[in-house]
């Protein structure tokens, strides 16, 4: 059997060379994605905490760079402040497969080691490509452990973020393994806030990016893990999931590149809403009328929609809200949006939002789900006062694998969450430099980029 010691050979002996030049693209416009998300996320009150918490705590040791503010700490510590703030506006991708938003977790810890250790953006996108891969296959493997209540990002994440780390400073195969065997035990995290508010999300990328460079670390002391970590009688994958497929951890390794199956999000709410918010654009754009004509909204979800956003029609706070399909609908046609802006303090108690929201509700629909070319599809009725009717279905949202956003609307994209710190000038410089990633000699060049200059 042996797929953790696969996994860990694959990552010590991938080489630049063997990556095709769409993963390369693909990665590349992850990177820039996160690197948008991490700087509107740093404006955020909510991420405050975690740069609190770490400039409280700062050691002497000033490796690697935290975005915006410019602090300078451990490799560590910057990693955990800028996971948080990567995924403080819930815009950064998702994992297709197991729904897990790996860019705030693997992509902070490699810039973060990579900027500690002064690598190339060629050795940046090859360990940004191992870190998903690892991660990502794992999260195929383990198809029950969302539904069991775990968060897919911080228990997959780990493992990623400690084959990126030890690809950075060279573990030979032996040492990934013990690296990915560690990883395991740094698995962690419930997603209850979904349901009940809380704010602890905003920090579960941070803890699986500080967990996986940490079991790297642990791996250099001379610690030791399981090499069957995976596939064991009491491994990760029969304790997190139960049922299993295991291989999905190995099958098409080094040919069907994991990278290419990540979404980006055209919203900063939770995944499963994309189709939702396209219909209800859709319907904006084709009809006039004002959200106080509207007399009920129906959405009919998928059992994965329904499970995970159907619920909640009056959110605790703005992570609850994140997770209300019915606060989300109202919010698009009261505010014109949802973007990071708009989901804000203000808006959870705006009266107008908040009345639309309760005109809104979400009916559990299997056979929408059967739609052919269809990802997490959505059917929305918009039935208004004067007796009018609108429908919209939408198979698969923007952003998603058979949707994908094209390279200027990821740069749009981009521009959109950077101008939150940088003038324009240098976001589009910051574009320029991760388009042209391959040729960057140190990654240094790059975190001295978007940080406010003082």
């Amino acid at each position: 059997m042996e797929e953790s010691r696969t996994l860990a050979r694959f990552a010590a002996k991938l080489a630049y060379e063997d990556l095709p030049e769409n993963v390369v693209q693909k990665t590349k416009e992850l990177i820039l994605d996160q690197l948008g998300c991490q700087l509107a996320g740093s404006t955020l009150p909510w991420t405050r905490p975690a740069y609190e918490y770490v400039a409280d705590g700062k050691g002497g040791r000033q490796e690697s760079t935290v975005i915006h503010y410019g602090l300078r700490t451990s490799a560590q510590d910057a990693a955990f402040v800028n996971a948080s703030f990567g995924h403080g506006t819930m815009g950064d991708d998702t994992d297709s497969i197991c729904h897990a938003h790996f860019g705030s977790i693997i992509i902070p810890a490699a810039l973060a080691l990579g900027e500690r250790e002064g690598i190339t953006g060629r050795e940046l996108i090859k360990a940004v490509v191992v870190g998903y891969e690892v991660a990502s296959r794992i999260g195929a493997a383990a198809p029950l452990a969302e539904a069991r209540g775990f968060h897919p990002g911080p228990i997959f994440g780990p493992f990623g973020v400690a084959a990126c780390t030890g690809v950075i400073v060279g573990f030979n195969e032996n040492q990934i393994l013990d690296a990915i065997g560690i990883a395991g035990s740094h698995a962690s995290g419930l997603m209850e806030y979904s349901r009940s508010g809380g704010t602890v999300n905003r920090l579960h990328s941070s803890i699986a990016a500080y967990g996986g460079m940490r079991a790297a670390f642990l791996t250099q002391k001379g610690v030791k893990g399981p090499s069957t970590i995976l596939e064991g009688e009491r491994g990760f994958l029969r304790a997190y999931s139960g049922e299993s497929i295991l291989n999905e951890t190995t099958q098409g390794l080094g040919e069907r590149y994991r990278v290419l199956l990540i979404e980006l999000k055209a919203y900063c709410c939770c995944g499963t809403l994309p189709t939702t918010l396209d219909a209800v654009s859709k319907i904006k754009t084709k009809h006039d009328f004002h959200p106080d004509d509207v007399e009920e909204i129906i959405v009919y979800a998928t059992p994965l929609t329904f499970g995970l956003t159907g619920l909640v029609k009056e959110p605790e706070d703005v992570t609850s809200a994140q997770f209300s399909g019915s606060f989300g609908v109202a919010l698009s046609l009261v505010k014109g949006g949802n973007g990071f802006r708009e989901y804000s303090e203000e808006n959870l108690r705006d009266p107008d939002v908040l009345a639309l929201a309760r005109k809104t509700r979400f009916i559990l629909d299997e056979e929408v789900g059967k739609l052919p070319e269809s990802d997490n599809p959505a059917r929305v009725l918009i039935k208004l006062t004067n007796g009018n009717v609108y429908e919209e279905t939408v198979a698969a949202g923007r952003g998603s694998i058979l949707n994908p956003m094209e390279q200027e609307e990821v740069y749009q994209k981009f521009r959109g969450f950077a101008h939150a710190v940088l003038p324009s000038r240098d976001t589009e410089a910051v574009i320029q430099k991760v388009a042209g990633l391959e040729y960057l000699d140190d990654v240094r060049k790059l975190s001295q980029m978007v940080i406010i200059k003082r």
